[in-house]
Parts: structure tokens; sequence; C-alpha cells
């Protein structure tokens, strides 16, 4: 694996190509850690990324490769180097997954250091896989089997022995979501498939193409935000929704429309336990919505924000001040459709600022690069660093400056010894 160091430039001044006779100038803009394709069978590497292990050194990057589809892992070390892990799974021999979506879903616990990536297993069957380095598989059993949303939230006691659980993604399969119990699985309902749940608004059963989860009707289990492709944001009791209840649907607790009808990989982000930030986006047009909502009565903070090219989000929070990270992979840059990031001040008091913090992308853009197709926020050496994935390449932000005329630093340098 070769990992060379780039410095890139941010912001409208860096549309241009990259002249290395600039690199006095780059390097006081931002810092960065370029990772090209390890040794993994995947030819598309990084069609997602999440962060790993919240380590207290160093950092964890999980990296989802197509193409003979893969999990590994990135291992950071305090300084900024960066090698492949043995946590490296070939997902078609071990899992019997041959294919994946164009924007697979993988989430990370907010309580612990596993993810969950979400797969259609073909058939009547959908496999969450979940853990940490090593990933536990558990079936889900729905016909049709497809992958249209998830999230991770904090469910209820579970329905057989009324034991409590930790944080478990939910996932929606047409008008149902479904849980991911802890081991051993529940008993299925009568239905003879796994438990789940149908969601409708009265006797109109929902698609959702994004779920979230906010802490609003009970202290100790989180509601569950879906947004329809009608363009209408829910909220539901989470208790019936994650243990199931068959076709008999939960009650709709608030609902607002949103005026966007998303489609697959739209997201519905957490920004604290009652305000979520909703991230939707068409495949065959350019249209796409950023809005922060208050869960509780669905009422949106603040103005959206819409520009073209945008395919997902993440939200970043160093401290002091929590920021949207926006993907917008198709943008033109330096006259190369290569892809951009940016990053928008983000509150649940005001909402977006719809003024980028922080314009991102590659210092030497190149057609197809599509840098930004995935993006996460990625604890390293005790804070919180950018994480942008491009064609078979991972950029990880060590230091990011803003380009918003503020000058002054969005996170300073995380690295040891720099």
């Amino acid at each position: 694996m070769r990992t060379t160091m780039l410095f890139l430039a941010a912001g409208a001044a860096a549309l241009g190509a990259c002249k290395w006779t600039e690199f006095d100038d780059l390097q006081n803009q931002t810092w960065v850690g370029s990772t090209e394709k390890p040794n993994v069978k995947s030819s598309d590497y990084g069609v997602a990324i999440q962060r790993g292990a919240k380590l207290t050194s160093g950092g964890t990057l999980v990296v989802i490769g197509a193409n003979q589809p893969t999990y590994s892992e990135l291992a950071y070390d305090e300084r900024g180097g960066s090698k492949l892990t043995s946590n490296t799974l070939e997902l078609n021999t071990q899992f019997g997954i041959g294919t994946l979506d164009a924007q697979p879903i993988v989430l990370a616990d907010p309580s612990t250091d596993d993810i969950a990536l979400l797969v259609n297993g073909g058939g009547s069957q959908i496999l969450g896989l979940v853990g940490t380095g090593t990933l536990e598989r558990h079936d889900l059993f729905i016909a049709p089997s497809t992958v249209d949303a998830a999230t991770y939230l904090q469910p209820p006691k579970r329905p057989d022995n009324s034991m409590s659980q930790p944080p478990r993604p939910l996932v929606a399969s047409g008008d149902y979501v479904l849980g991911v119990f802890t081991s051993p699985e529940p008993a299925v309902d009568s239905m003879s498939m796994h438990l789940r749940c149908r969601l409708a608004e009265g006797s109109a059963p929902i698609t959702p193409r994004a779920l979230g989860a906010a802490r609003v009707s009970d202290p100790n289990v989180d509601d569950v935000i879906a947004w329809g492709t009608n363009g209408k944001l829910y909220r539901y009791e989470g208790t019936k929704s994650f243990n199931g209840c068959g076709t008999t649907s939960p009650p709709v607790l608030a609902s607002h429309d949103a005026g966007f009808k998303p489609e697959h990989g739209s997201q519905i982000l957490s920004i604290d336990a009652t305000h979520v930030l909703i991230q939707g986006h068409h495949d065959a047009d350019d249209t796409n919505l950023l809005q922060v909502y208050d869960a509780n009565m669905l009422t949106a903070v603040g103005g959206p924000v819409s520009l073209p090219k945008l395919r997902n989000a993440a939200i970043l929070d160093t401290g002091s001040q929590k920021y949207v990270i926006a993907g917008y992979p198709g943008e033109i840059v330096g006259g190369a459709t290569a892809g951009a990031v940016r990053l928008f001040k983000v509150s649940p008091a005001t909402g977006i600022d719809p003024n980028p913090a922080a314009v991102l992308n590659d210092a030497q853009p190149e057609n197809n690069e599509s840098f930004g197709r995935a993006v996460a926020a990625v604890p390293y050496n005790g804070k919180q660093v950018v994480a942008v994935a491009a064609n078979n390449e991972i950029f990880m932000y060590f230091r990011l400056d803003t380009t918003d005329g503020t000058a002054m630093p969005i996170y300073g340098e995380t690295r040891q010894g720099r």
C-alpha cells in the first residue's frame, strides 16, 4: 500500500490545477493524508466509509469496497501514518454477499465501537453485519427484501425476556421496519418472518427512504423518524416500531411535509437527542435538500440548503461547534468532474449556516474521481476529524482551516509531534 501526504487546496481559490511551486501556500490552508487502495480484492474501494473503534491514540476508519465486496479497516497512528489492519473480510466468501448497493449503508453505534453494515442477502433475506472488527451476522427475513434505509437507535427491552438492549440498527424494507436484535434472535412472529412493523399514515402505508432516531416520547427509548417517498416526515413510537407490530401500524406522533421526495441514500442524522438533519437527493437530477428539524413536532429550524450534486452527509463535532460534512462527488472542479466536500456550521437552535465554512477538493482534480462519494467524522487522538472517500483513495484531514474569510481553524493540528 502506498501512502502519500498531499496538501489539498480548499475553497474557491483552490479550484484550479495544483502547482507544486505553491506547496508552501497550500500547506497553510489544510493538512491531509491520502491513502490509495491497499491490498484488498475490491476494484472499487471506498464506496462507503465509517468511523471504526474510538481510540485515545490514533484512529480507525472502516472502508467498504465493491466489485468483490470487502470490509476493511485503516489504522492511523498518532503521527498520521496509516496501514491496513488484519480485520479484512471478503464479504462474498464469508457471508455470500456478491453485490452491494451503489451507496451501501454502514452505520456507527453512538455508544460503542460497533458498526453495522446492512445489505440485501437475496431472496427474502437481509443481512445485518454488526460488531467491531469481527462482524456478527444477523439474518432478517422479509419478502421481498430491500435495504431502503437504516439507523441506530436505543431500542426497548426485548419482547421475549424483558432484558435491556444496547443501541441496535433498525432497517427499512418496503413499508416495514425490522430491528436487528442482540443474539439470540427472538422467535419469529405469526407471519413466519422476522419481527417487523408496518409504518403507515392512517390506512396508507409509507415507504421510508431515510430513518433516524430521537429521544422524545420516552427517556429510555428512541422514537423512530421516517422520511417517506411521499416527501413527508413522520415520528413513531420506538417501542412498537422495533419490537414488531405486524400489520397494525403504530400511531403517527407527529408529521410534516418536507416538500422533497427522497431517494435511496438519503439520510436522517442526529444533531442532538431531539434535533435531526435530513439529507435528501435524487439520482436522476441535481435536486437535493439539507434541513434541520426539531424532532418533537417535526418543525423546521432555519432555512434549507440545496446545492447541486449532493449525495451524502455526516455530522462533525469539534467540541465547540458542529458541522455538516456534505459530499458532492459529481461537482466540476478545475474543469474536471472530480467532486468536492463542503462543511456547513449547524446548530439545533438556528439550523444550517448556508455559507460553507470550508470547501475541500483534491488539488489535482481528475474526471470520475468521485471525491466526496462518502464522508465520515472519525475520532482521532481524542478529536473528531474529517474523512473523505474518492475512487480508490481515502483522504484524512488532520487539520482543517476555514475558507470563509474568518481565518479560524475548524480544528487545529491533531497529529502528535507536528
